[in-house]
């Protein structure tokens, strides 16, 4: 099992145990576990071997003996103890936003609901609302919350679907026969969460390749197998289709099954009116088809320059590859600084001066340390004079850390009144100031606006982070006029964030390209809370390149003496 994995069986043990009643110290031990063993650097299998499991904060004999069982198992008695007696599906209510194990547990108690569909019962007969400690309006949260549950059902995020789609695509390209193979769909266009996995492969035996396609490693069940096509559920559930076309079809295949539709739907009409039919199978002027070996061939033929994958979303990428005038996008390769960083002095795991050595050898110059700030109480929020207690650690690890520099900042809670959580002595100490939101979500839309806006009219934001507050598959970005802030952000001189975080994206790639429009700058944020994290930027920069963002575009391909400048500048403004 990996870290994740072992993550997430003790969050979910912790859960279990709030559901059942349990002491809650017992749970918070788990949840304790889950966040200790998500945050390391190191494999758990060979902490585990290495008998060093009970040196990590929290873990006892009792629950060292527990964890090291699932590592090397795979499976967990306690885990089975736990779950004898519990109701069947009262676990699935736990997916419900605003529905956490004390409510699931009263649900339950009052109601006997353990499953959504009668949770959903429940609520639109206005029996959830007379129970304590809810009413009409906690009821009307969790039914919109249902709604986006059953939307969101069966996607997947970008970072999950990717690994699994490289791996199949790597073993496909190996098997015997198989000239060329890409992956194609909306997971090659990169949209921030897929429903399936698309695989186009270019062969001359078809049936062949499906057959090996089919008995791939991790296959939960074959849907089916033909001649040109076969299709299977992988673990952990996700569909891939894989096709086999003629080598001589590839381009117009790869272009065809990447999408997106509303693009395919403008190229074919484009072809109409030359005359021309445009399909998976070719390009073809009447019965004569059109030789096209790859895409940018295919485009050529339309006097186009070649459309990368992430920008055919039919949003005027057409129109500029006609006029040659498509943006040069940011690639991510040569990043100087890393942004939105936090250390153990809040939720990181890692200590100020083990960041620079980490962010050194992946190659970065400089990055801007972001611990929270003291209204975000559960990630351990620092106050003014914590602070400046972190001041201190930093200036002490800059003068080891030669010519890699650090910049002080935070992450800075936008309370509700638009104002910010920290002194205006602090906040005149800092290098850089990341504001953002992190509490009061529902605000109406008017209200949420004006608090945005204060802050970033104010004097002291330099970046606004994950704009929109959204948690993919899991919570709908806030009510907020984003476009009213991009402009503000313009005008201003504020640094709008992209997210990197693959549960966020944030912001969404449409208004990425709005703010590109007019003319705000944008940094790739980690967010980082774990080493792992830092592996994230790709889902930055793919987010990025969906909103047409080029070099220019993003303060991260800077370097620290120009990213200095930059503060200066919209000091100055």
């Amino acid at each position: 099992m990996n870290n994740r994995q072992v993550a997430e069986m003790l969050e979910k043990i912790g859960q279990i145990l709030e559901v059942r009643g349990e002491n809650p110290f017992k749970a918070r031990a788990y949840y304790n576990a889950a966040r200790t063993i998500d945050g390391l650097g190191e494999d758990i299998n060979k902490i585990v071997a290495d008998g060093e499991l009970g040196e990590l904060p929290g873990f006892g004999e009792a629950l060292t003996e527990k964890v090291t069982q699932l590592v090397k198992t795979g499976h967990m008695d306690y885990y089975d103890e736990i779950m004898e007696g519990l109701p069947d599906g009262i676990l699935t209510l736990l997916d419900i936003p605003d529905v956490g194990p004390k409510k699931a547990r009263l649900f339950y108690d009052k109601l006997g609901i353990k499953s959504i569909d009668e949770l959903e019962k429940a609520a639109r007969e206005g029996k959830l609302a007379k129970l304590e400690g809810m009413g009409e309006k906690s009821e009307q949260k969790i039914l919109q919350g249902i709604e986006q549950h059953k939307s969101h059902k069966g996607r997947w995020l970008l970072s999950d679907a990717l690994p699994l789609a490289e791996r199949i695509l790597k073993e496909v390209e190996s098997v015997k026969g198989v000239k060329r193979a890409s992956l194609a769909g909306s997971i090659r266009r990169r949209r921030e969460t897929i429903g399936d996995i698309d695989v186009l492969v270019s062969a001359k035996d078809g049936p062949a390749v499906v057959a090996a396609f089919t008995k791939l490693e991790g296959i939960e069940r074959v849907l089916s197998s033909g001649d040109t096509k076969g299709s299977a559920v992988f673990e952990p559930g996700i569909q891939v289709d894989c096709r086999v076309v003629p080598d001589d079809s590839y381009a117009a295949a790869q272009h065809y099954f990447t999408g997106s539709k509303e693009h395919n739907v403008h190229m074919r009409a484009i072809a109409k009116d030359k005359g021309w039919k445009l399909n998976e199978y070719g390009l073809f002027a009447g019965e004569k088809a059109l030789a096209a070996p790859d895409e940018k061939a295919l485009y050529a033929h339309f006097k186009m320059d070649y459309i990368p994958p992430e920008l055919r979303e039919d949003m005027g990428e057409i129109e500029a590859a006609a006029k040659h005038a498509l943006p040069d996008l940011v690639t991510g390769d040569g990043f100087k600084g890393a942004f939105h960083v936090h250390s153990n002095h809040t939720d990181g795991s890692m200590s100020i001066e083990k960041l620079v050595e980490e962010l050194k050898n992946r190659g970065y110059s400089y990055f801007v340390l972001a611990d929270h700030s003291k209204a975000v109480v559960v990630a351990n929020g620092l106050d003014d004079e914590r602070m400046k207690k972190e001041w201190e650690e930093v200036k002490a690890v800059q003068k080891k850390a030669g010519k890699f520099t650090i910049f002080r900042s935070a992450e800075i809670d936008i309370k509700k009144d638009g104002s910010l959580d920290f002194s205006e002595e602090t906040l005149k100490g800092f290098d850089c100031r990341i504001c953002a939101v992190h509490s009061s979500f529902s605000m109406p839309m008017v209200e949420m606006t004006k608090r945005i806006l204060k802050a970033v009219e104010g004097p002291w934001c330099d970046i606004l982070a994950h704009p929109s507050g959204r948690l993919l598959l899991e919570r709908e970005p806030y009510q907020v006029d984003v476009e009213e802030i991009l402009k503000s952000c313009a005008k201003h001189k504020v640094a709008v964030e992209i997210n990197a975080q693959p549960s966020r994206l944030d912001l969404d790639w449409r208004f990425i390209k709005t703010g590109k429009e007019l003319g705000v700058t944008f940094v790739i944020g980690l967010d980082a809370h774990r080493p792992i994290d830092f592996d994230f930027e790709e889902f930055g920069v793919a987010i990025a390149r969906k909103g047409w963002l080029e070099t220019k575009d993003v303060l991260n391909t800077r370097t620290a003496a120009q990213f200095r400048k930059w503060l200066d500048a919209r000091r100055k403004k």
